[in-house]
């Protein structure tokens, strides 16, 4: 089913989440001081050290995300009524933070590091940039998220699965930043697509709307079942691309136009990154842990806004093409066939 099946807490839950939150943690981390010792002493056995890696990694991810919580709470209590007039760039400052904390984390403890492939375009100064990336592998979200806002400068507005909202400090700090939680299947009546055209109605010249066509990070079964489900409803066109596709998903292109007809005037920057789209079971994720010998490589390609297509027809069969691009490079890459 994935994220996307999972209907968001009811609003009294997410108020007791709210709450219990830190206490939760602590809770946790109780609970992890002796799998991190006997980490540690496992360490001799296993030289990759990832009992002791992921323990750490997680508690200190745990904490980063209370953190997250406590300054909104901050926050809260200075302005009420949230009618500062720099309330929202206050929580855009609180997440930056956040994400440089955890990548700090990630490197330190996993050995997760992000390295360029070649350039990246920024976009044009003063025009907002709409960022349409590959959906694979652990952290990927987080990583790309963190690279728009410190590398590219831009602060990120995410489309992302209502399900997060079960994550107090993530339905806090996102619903606060004007991200968008996009329906479950079972929300009855929900426009999916209108959410995403009003946030990038919204967009600010110095921001970047990160959406995932894929709607779903790839695996191999992901990619077995799409195809069988797509030939089952007659979309042959559709199941064929999908078998050309080795390494991703092919895009749902009802959120790319959406967002591409809210802002003709946005640049286009295309997100592929290879290294960890393989890892997609948690035996496989620890079977890789560390992850010194496979950087998480990213690739962009970034079109003025001129450049690209303006039309529902063209924009889905470019948007494939892109996909197709991606898909090919990542192949080259991990030398897969």
């Amino acid at each position: 089913m994935g994220l996307v099946g999972i209907p968001a807490p009811p609003l009294f839950a997410r108020r007791v989440l709210a709450v219990a939150w830190p206490v939760g943690a602590a809770a946790l981390t109780g609970l992890a001081a002796p799998v991190i010792v006997a980490g540690a002493f496992h360490s001799f056995v296993d030289k990759r050290a990832r009992l002791f890696r992921v323990s750490c990694l997680g508690v200190g991810l745990v904490w980063v995300d209370v953190r997250v919580l406590m300054e909104c709470w901050r926050l809260s209590l200075k302005h009420p009524h949230g009618d500062s007039p720099t309330w929202e760039q206050d929580h855009e400052a609180v997440f930056l933070g956040a994400l440089n904390r955890a990548m700090i984390l990630a490197k330190r403890w996993a050995g997760f590091e992000v390295v360029l492939d070649g350039r990246m375009h920024f976009g044009t100064e003063g025009a907002p940039l709409i960022a349409f990336a590959r959906h694979a592998g652990p952290g990927d979200s987080l990583a790309l998220a963190w690279l728009l806002g410190h590398t590219a400068g831009r602060m990120p507005k995410i489309v992302l699965a209502e399900a997060l909202r079960w994550d107090p400090t993530v339905d806090t700090l996102l619903t606060r930043m004007r991200s968008y939680f996009v329906p479950s299947r079972s929300g009855a009546g929900d426009d999916r697509v209108q959410g995403v055209r009003a946030l990038a109605a919204g967009l600010d010249s110095d921001d970047v709307l990160l959406l995932f066509p894929e709607g779903q990070n790839f695996s191999p079964d992901r990619r077995r079942v799409l195809i069988s489900r797509l030939r089952a409803a007659g979309q042959e066109l559709r199941a064929r691309h999908a078998i050309s596709l080795w390494n991703t998903l092919p895009p749902k292109t009802r959120g790319v136009v959406a967002s591409l007809e809210a802002r003709p005037d946005a640049d286009v920057m295309i997100v592929g990154h290879a290294g960890f789209g393989r890892l997609s079971s948690p035996g496989e994720i620890w079977a890789a842990i560390p992850f010194t010998d496979r950087p998480f490589l990213v690739q962009t390609r970034t079109y003025a806004a001129a450049d690209v297509p303006d039309e529902p027809a063209a924009i889905e069969a470019w948007i494939n093409d892109e996909w197709s691009a991606i898909d090919d490079w990542v192949t080259t890459v991990e030398g897969q066939s």
